[in-house]
């Protein structure tokens, strides 16, 4: 009975094993034919073929190989060739890339028909431009308009101005398909960054990790050639700036813009000039500041950074406002001030109670002792007003008068010279008066940082002694 039950079994089954035993040759020979079509190609000597490799490269890259050193094929992760120690050029741009290894992974029908060579992607590996900062622009336009793919690990781009090194901004990764399309990694002031530019180039985030630093950018559409405009949102240390910018023919733009933190608050339009050399021309309207701020000013450390000071050139219009007066010594300021090569010049009128003070002045911040010279003239329509809340006197005339002052201070060591001080057609000081004059304004004034000196209780206590 048992033997006729595995009969009927083994007939019933007989054909399904007999399939079954077949398809594993059919799968042997297939697995075979896979290994030797992907294996094959390592005999190929791909130097011969080099140069169907660089007109791919040219047509659907726009890059030009000048130099390499090997090219081998692999088979993991998925079939690709390796160029190594290739340098390359930007298609009709003076832009050249170096890279230690690409990786170009290949279409199946590709592996063997060098004739219609094609790629699936690319990948460069460790990868180093140096590139003038005017042609930033077109680098940008570059991975913007290629629609091939590819994947940069490891991109040192080191931005020049006239052969020196401006910024460098390390170890950059970016891909324009996959995941991690259009978002940027790397590392800039040694720090860890972090981009993403949306699929329409008209907005990027970007962040530098664990500073508190960072920035939203918003691109206007333009049918003006080299222009770019838009608005910006950055937050560096909880300082807010909101910018309004445009971009064109070497010069930037800053239009409607303010910046805010808890200790000030200001607007301002700025005009910077890249070439032929850097300026910044600016007009800032100051509408909060807190004293703590002024306080917090370290002279000593700006004059120390002489070789940014000598590279900087800026014309600057600043306007102070105060909406509370209160009575406030100083009602409002306007300043003029210029930079270039070290050296600042200033005009200056300050609104006070019951006059104006105009000032003139310069001093070259290059010098190892360098010192502020200055002519002032105060002029007083109300001593009323301002007796009152200097010195609280009760009896005294009322007769407007033009007060001079000529002098110049000694920025580091804060000590200070009259040359002269006058009351137009009432008074004109002796040698010991200036004397006088002078070590009263040391103890009082300068005794401490130096923009202390503009503290109303140490104005006070001056004019106090000196009166």
């Amino acid at each position: 009975m048992i033997n006729k039950i595995f009969k009927r079994i083994h007939s019933k089954y007989l054909n399904f094993f007999k399939f079954f035993f077949f398809l594993r040759y059919v799968f042997s020979t297939f697995l075979i034919a896979i290994c030797l079509f992907l294996l094959i190609p390592k005999l190929f000597d791909y130097e011969k073929r080099h140069e169907s490799i660089k007109n791919y490269l040219l047509s659907d890259y726009g890059l030009e190989i000048s130099n390499y050193k090997s090219i081998t094929y692999k088979i993991f992760p998925l079939p690709n060739l390796v160029i190594k120690n290739i340098h390359f050029k930007f298609k009709n741009e003076p832009i050249f890339l170096k890279t230690e290894k690409v990786n170009i992974f290949l279409d199946f029908k590709s592996i063997y028909d060098y004739k219609n060579f094609t790629a699936k992607k690319i990948l460069f590996n460790k990868n180093k431009i140096n590139l003038d900062i005017d042609k930033t622009k077109n680098l940008l336009n570059y991975f913007r308009k290629l629609k091939s793919k590819f994947n940069i690990q490891d991109l040192n781009l080191d931005l020049r101005k006239q052969g020196n090194s401006i910024i460098e901004i390390k170890k950059v990764s970016y891909a324009n398909y996959g995941y991690a399309k259009n978002k940027i990694r790397g590392e800039v002031f040694d720090r860890k960054f972090k981009a993403y530019l949306n699929e329409n180039n008209k907005n990027l985030d970007f962040k530098i990790l664990n500073t508190g630093i960072s920035a939203n950018f918003n691109f206007n559409n333009t049918n003006e050639k080299n222009l770019k405009s838009g608005s910006s949102k950055i937050n560096i240390l909880n300082n807010y700036l909101k910018l309004n910018f445009k971009i064109q023919n070497n010069q930037i733009e800053f239009f409607k813009s303010n910046l805010r933190n808890k200790y000030l608050l200001l607007s301002f339009k700025s005009l910077i000039t890249l070439n032929p050399y850097f300026e910044i021309n600016s007009d800032i309207i100051i509408n909060k500041i807190d004293k703590r701020l002024i306080d917090s000013f370290n002279l000593k450390k700006i004059i120390k950074n002489q070789e940014i000071l000598k590279k900087l050139n800026s014309k600057n219009k600043i306007s102070f406002n105060k909406k509370k007066l209160r009575n406030s010594l100083i009602q409002k300021h306007y300043t003029e001030l210029d930079l270039a090569h070290g050296r600042i010049t200033f005009l200056s009128k300050i609104n006070i109670l019951g006059g104006i003070v105009n000032c003139t002045g310069d001093t070259l911040l290059i010098e190892e002792y360098p010192r502020l010279n200055f002519n002032c003239i105060f002029e007083i329509q109300d001593k009323k007003i301002l007796l009152k809340k200097i010195l609280k006197l009760k009896k005294f005339d009322n007769k407007p008068f033009d007060l001079l002052t000529v002098g110049s201070i000694n920025l580091v060591n804060k000590k200070i010279n009259f040359e002269k001080i006058e009351i137009k057609n009432q008074y004109v000081a002796k040698k010991e008066d200036l004397i006088f004059f002078k070590k009263t304004f040391e103890k009082l004034l300068l005794n401490e940082k130096f923009f202390h000196i503009f503290k109303e209780n140490k104005i006070k206590d001056f004019f106090s002694e000196a009166i």
